[in-house]
Parts: C-alpha cells; structure tokens; sequence
C-alpha cells in the first residue's frame, strides 16, 4: 500500500513572514494530490518541492481570509499553464461561490479560454467529499467577530468558516483551519493521528493542559508568527513535558497510512 503524506507548503500566520507562505497544506494519498487553503505564496512552495501543478486533483478551501484563499486564482492559472486537462474541482464555502465565479474573469481567467473543465463546488457543514478518503467541514465561529460591520452596512457575507476532518480510511486528520477559540477544536481532536492546528486564535495553555488526555497521535502547530514567537512556543511546550507536539515548517513532510 503506498504512503500518504501531509506536505506543509505554508505555515505562517496572517501576518506574512519573508521566509514563509501562509496557509497551504498538501495531502497527498496515494498518488493523488489534494490542497487544503491557498494562501499567499503557496504556489511558489508548491513548486519549490518539485511539484508539477497539472497533478494537482482538487482544492479545498476553509474561508475566505486573504491568508487562506489569496492565491487561488494563481494555482487555477498555474493548471492552465501547466497544461492540465482532467476536471478539477474546487470546494469553498458556499457564500464565496458567486464571488469567486466573477472574480476570475475579471482577472483574465475566462472558463472557456482553460484547457480543463473548473468546477467550484460551494459547501456547507457535513461531507463535502467522499472517494479516495472522507472530507467533512465542520464549522467554527472564527469570521462572528465580524457580523456588527456585515449587519450595519448590508454586506452580503455569512461568516462561513470551517475546520475539516480527513478519515482516509487508515487514518484521521483534522485540520483546524482558523478558530475563534479552543472551543471551537476541543470536542473534535480525539482520536486523530496527526492533527494540524493554528496557534494565532486561542490561548495555547488550554492546547497545552488538554493534550495529555485525549488521543491525538500527533500535534503539528501551524500559522506561525515570527521567530521569536516560535522560540515562545516551544519554550512553553517544552516545559510541559509533552513530547507529541512540534512546530510546523515550510516542507514539513508528515507520512501516514
């Protein structure tokens, strides 16, 4: 049976750091490639691990923050470049799916110009994909902080947001995308063998207090800052004694079954 592997093309925080993408994380299964957030910078990474992106299979994207979702016109523009000619679908929430069908011809990616059919697949919360592994969203209040300007000035935007657990069958992944709280993750984490989380939105310390009793293979912290925000992290697990928790990095290769 051929490994699995989680590749980490992006792993800086919303603030972009010189020597680092912001969030971009590919799931390889088998010999089929899948992208989870498309942030900026992400495709350079992709590129520098020696990737050809007429491979790429499908995208998911958690929300619609720059940091996650800013390079997904270049990684579509990619795919025409690169020749590609098999479908490709791209799942995002279901409010970005007008917004994104007027984005692209208005910055020249004209679907009947494509060399490949483009299919964007608007979800909601529940199975959004199901074949070579299972894909379901799950949602989290991360964007509520913005419902006041949204209701004052009529924007049409519905705060959708989404962490997203991968069983592939051997395996289960979860991916927290960007939370408002631990609250929003701590029901969801038992029982993964690698669990991916941003360490920007929450008080690390609950992180830190709950990860001894609940069965978690293993914890990659993402969204880094800079680097002395890192030394910060590490410092505070260290001194817990936990020995399942690391620090993500740009080409950070995790296999699995």
């Amino acid at each position: 049976m051929p490994q699995n592997k989680l590749i980490l093309l992006g792993t800086s925080s919303g603030v972009p750091q010189p020597d680092r993408a912001t969030s971009g994380y590919l799931l390889k299964t088998g010999d089929s490639l899948s992208l989870l957030d498309c942030g900026g910078g992400v495709s350079s990474s992709f590129l520098r691990r020696g990737l050809n992106p007429a491979d790429l299979d499908r995208i998911f994207i958690t929300h619609t923050h720059p940091d996650h979702v800013c390079e997904l016109p270049l990684m579509i523009q990619m795919l025409y470049l690169a020749g590609r000619n098999d479908e490709i679908t791209v799942y995002v929430p279901k409010e970005f799916v007008q917004s994104l069908k007027s984005y692209l011809p208005a910055v020249y990616l004209f679907r009947e110009k494509l060399t490949f059919d483009l299919n964007i697949a608007g979800y909601t919360p529940g199975a959004v994909y199901d074949e070579l592994f299972k894909l379901e969203a799950i949602a989290n209040e991360h964007l509520v902080g913005n419902q006041g300007v949204i209701e004052q000035f009529g924007y049409s935007n519905r705060m959708q947001s989404h962490c997203f657990s991968i069983d592939t069958g051997q395996s289960k992944l979860f991916y927290s995308g960007d939370i408002h709280s631990f609250g929003d993750i701590r029901d969801h984490l038992d029982g993964n063998d690698i669990a991916l989380i941003e360490s920007t939105h929450y008080d690390l310390d609950e992180l830190l207090e709950l990860a001894p009793r609940i069965k978690v293979g293993k914890y990659i912290l993402t969204h880094l800052g800079d680097r002395a925000q890192i030394d910060e992290i590490h410092d505070r697990i260290q001194k817990t004694g936990i020995d399942n928790i690391v620090t993500a990095f740009e080409g950070m290769e995790i296999t699995f079954e």
